[in-house]
């Protein structure tokens, strides 16, 4: 979700990837709560963070419960973690999608602020690298 929401709010100043612990799908709720606001994640598949291609990056945000360990060398990049709760943990599925919305409604506040913050006229864009931790839950 955050690589989408990110790119949404400002392409101009950042360039976006997103990796996960695990390549697959992005999560269903996922792909719902963002069609909400206007993005669409219907195609999208998540890439492993083995996968990304041999790039520096300016900043690798990751995202979840607990803060990872980075198995990859980041080089200069600045690391930052923002802890949330997994919306997927719910049985009930009301409680499932309220939860993927207020999940999605942090990290959107957390982007714009983080834009605010960080963004500013570059000769190349920044490169973000937004790194899950949770599984299929997170994009």
């Amino acid at each position: 979700m955050a690589e989408a929401m990110l790119r949404w709010i400002d392409s101009e100043h950042f360039e976006t990837t997103s990796a996960g612990e695990i390549r697959g799908r992005v999560h269903p709720l996922s792909v719902e709560v963002l069609k909400e606001i206007g993005i669409d994640l219907e195609r999208e598949t998540r890439q492993s963070v083995q996968e990304l291609p041999d790039a520096e990056f300016d900043y690798v945000i990751t995202l979840g419960e607990r803060a990872p360990s980075v198995h990859r060398n980041f080089g200069r990049a600045e690391i930052v973690h923002w802890r949330f709760d997994n919306p997927a943990a719910s049985k009930d599925p009301e409680r499932r999608l309220r939860d993927f919305r207020v999940v999605r409604d942090q990290i959107l506040q957390r982007l714009r602020l983080f834009v605010l913050v960080h963004a500013r006229p570059l000769a190349t864009p920044a490169t973000l690298s937004l790194k899950a931790v949770t599984g299929a839950t997170r994009s």
